[in-house]
């Protein structure tokens, strides 16, 4: 829900969706003939994009390449943005059916900086301050705390994702976070570990905390 918390980018994306500039065919018509799948925003829920198909023996393969054509689109429309991490994890999360093999805290998906990798990922919340109205990250990659090579010996890869470093995100509703990425459940689940006993000892002496 975060990523159209504000009516207007709602508006927006549905519009770019759903609107048909100078009689081309909708974004949604283009993957129908592509996947034979419906595409539909259900008026009771904005905040969902459901995808039909005729049941049968190749649905679900065709469901699948629905979902990959809207995650491709979601990317054209965010250029990009740092954002993407966050939105490919719940993308996955949110669809059981499409995404089976999850580990305690991640889940099976694309990696959206290179589309043809798969592996499990998930995102980790930063401590925020209000005092200076920052999200705190230095912790996590000093040397002193050799957070980043505890997660590195566990297999796993992480990004810091703010409007600051080297993986930015420019899109407001997306508050900072780590995306950690590994090639094996339980690799990513020790990393998660390791970032939260960092993100809870540095609270413990900054009183910073999480944000709601």
């Amino acid at each position: 829900k975060w990523f159209v918390s504000d009516n207007a980018v709602k508006d927006h994306l549905r519009y770019h969706l759903t609107g048909s500039p100078r009689g081309r065919k909708t974004i949604f018509a283009q993957i129908y003939g592509k996947t034979n799948c419906t595409l539909k925003i259900p008026s009771h829920d904005t905040n969902v994009i459901r995808i039909e198909t005729t049941p049968g023996k190749f649905a679900i393969e065709s469901l699948r390449k629905a979902k990959i054509e809207l995650e491709n689109i979601f990317l054209d429309y965010l250029n990009h943005d740092g954002c993407i991490g966050r939105l490919f994890y719940d993308l996955a999360s949110s669809c059981q059916y499409l995404h089976p093999q999850r580990g305690r805290t991640c889940v099976y998906q694309r990696n959206p900086w290179q589309p043809n990798e798969m592996g499990y990922m998930t995102v980790v919340e930063v401590p925020y301050s209000h005092d200076d109205n920052t999200s705190h990250t230095f912790h996590l990659l000093s040397k002193k705390s050799r957070t980043l090579s505890r997660v590195r010996s566990v297999g796993c890869t992480i990004s810091i994702v703010n409007n600051r470093g080297r993986v930015k995100t420019n899109w407001v509703a997306c508050k900072p976070y780590v995306w950690v990425w590994g090639h094996k459940p339980g690799d990513v689940d020790d990393a998660v570990q390791i970032l939260n006993d960092a993100n809870r000892e540095h609270m413990n002496t900054c009183g910073c905390h999480l944000p709601r």
